[in-house]
C-alpha cells in the first residue's frame, strides 16, 4: 500500500510533497527512503524525483491521481542517487520531459549500473522491470519550468551529495525542493565528492533564496532553520573539527578524522551507526587535505 512508501503531504494547494521513511532502502518503502514531490501547475503537473523503481514511480503516479487528473508533463531529477531518477522510464511513457543539471545526468550514468544492482538487493521483487533512463534534457545554472499558473525553476549551485543536486524554487511560494542538499531528521552522508561544494549550495540556499518552506531531501516538510542546523551546521562543525586537527599537525586523513566529537548531532537518526560518523569525517578530511 501507499502508506508503506510514503506519506502525501499538502504544503499549498498546488505543492505536494512525498515523505518516505528515515531507514534503509527496503521492500515495503520501494526505495523512497527520502522526500520527493509534485507540483500542480493550470494545465500540467511536473513531479519532483521519480522513484527508486518503476512500482516506485506507480506509487507516485497514484498519489498524484488522488488529487489531480492533470497530465504530468516533466519529471525533475534533483540529483544523480538512485530513487531521484530511476522511475524515469515510466513518467516517460506518460509523456513527460525528464529534466537534471548536466552534472546528475554525468552521475547518473557513471553509476548506473552499482546503483542498478544495489537498489534490486534492497528492493527485492518491487525492482522488476525498473531499467535506467536518462534524462532528456540537462541545464547548467538554470532551467524555467513553464508551469502556467505557478513560477518554477531549477537552479543547479553547485552540487553537494552527489554532484548534481539541484533545487527546485517556487519563488512567488518561497518553497525549495532542495533535494539531497538537505536532510532533516537524520544523520547526512558525505560522499566522494566531499563537502565544500555542499556547504556552499546550503549558503546559496540561506543568502541568496531565503526559502519560507523547505522541502528537503530526508525528513519533513520543514523551515530553513531546521534545514541548516541539521545539515549545513553538521557539516561546518565537522570541517572546522578536522581543520584544527590539520593544523595541529595531523599526518594523514586518517589521523585528521578519528575519534571527533560530533555528539551535537546525535538528536539525528543513523547516529548510533559510528559507520556514517566515520566515513563522513573520513571523506571531509581528504577533501581538505587535497587542498592544503
Amino acid at each position: 500500500s501507499n502508506a508503506l512508501a510514503f506519506e502525501a503531504i499538502q504544503v499549498t494547494p498546488r505543492v505536494y510533497a512525498l515523505v518516505g521513511d528515515l531507514g534503509q532502502r527496503s521492500p515495503q518503502n520501494l526505495g523512497h527512503n527520502m522526500t520527493s514531490g509534485f507540483i500542480i501547475g493550470n494545465e500540467a503537473l511536473a513531479v519532483i524525483d521519480s522513484g527508486a523503481s518503476r512500482t516506485g514511480a506507480e506509487r507516485i503516479h497514484d498519489a498524484i491521481r488522488k488529487v489531480s487528473d492533470k497530465p504530468i508533463r516533466w519529471v525533475v531529477n534533483t540529483g544523480g542517487q538512485d530513487h531521484r531518477w530511476l522511475g524515469n522510464a515510466y513518467f516517460r511513457e506518460q509523456g513527460a520531459v525528464v529534466i537534471a543539471s548536466t552534472p546528475a545526468a554525468v552521475d547518473m550514468r557513471a553509476r548506473a549500473a552499482e546503483q542498478m544492482a544495489q537498489a534490486k538487493q534492497l528492493i527485492g521483487e518491487g525492482f522488476a522491470g525498473t531499467e535506467p533512463t536518462y534524462p532528456d534534457q540537462t541545464f547548467d545554472q538554470r532551467l524555467h519550468l513553464p508551469l502556467a499558473g505557478i513560477e518554477a525553476e531549477v537552479i543547479f549551485t553547485g552540487g553537494g551529495h552527489t554532484p548534481g543536486d539541484s533545487i527546485v524554487w517556487l519563488p512567488k511560494e518561497k518553497i525549495a525542493f532542495t533535494g539531497d542538499l538537505v536532510y532533516v531528521q537524520r544523520l547526512l552522508g558525505v560522499r566522494e565528492n566531499g563537502a565544500a561544494a555542499w556547504i556552499g549550495s546550503l549558503e546559496y540556499l540561506r543568502d541568496n533564496l531565503k526559502p519560507q518552506i523547505v522541502i528537503p531531501g530526508h525528513g519533513h516538510v520543514t523551515n530553513l532553520d531546521e534545514a541548516l542546523r541539521d545539515s549545513y551546521d553538521y557539516l561546518f562543525h565537522l570541517r572546522n573539527a578536522v581543520q584544527h586537527r590539520i593544523d595541529d599537525g595531523a599526518f594523514d586523513p586518517v589521523e585528521a578524522s578519528q575519534g571527533l566529537d560530533q555528539s551535537r548531532f546525535s538528536y539525528l537518526e543513523n547516529y548510533d551507526d559510528l559507520r556514517f560518523r566515520s566515513i563522513n569525517a573520513l571523506r571531509v578530511a581528504e577533501e581538505l587535505f587535497a587542498h592544503q
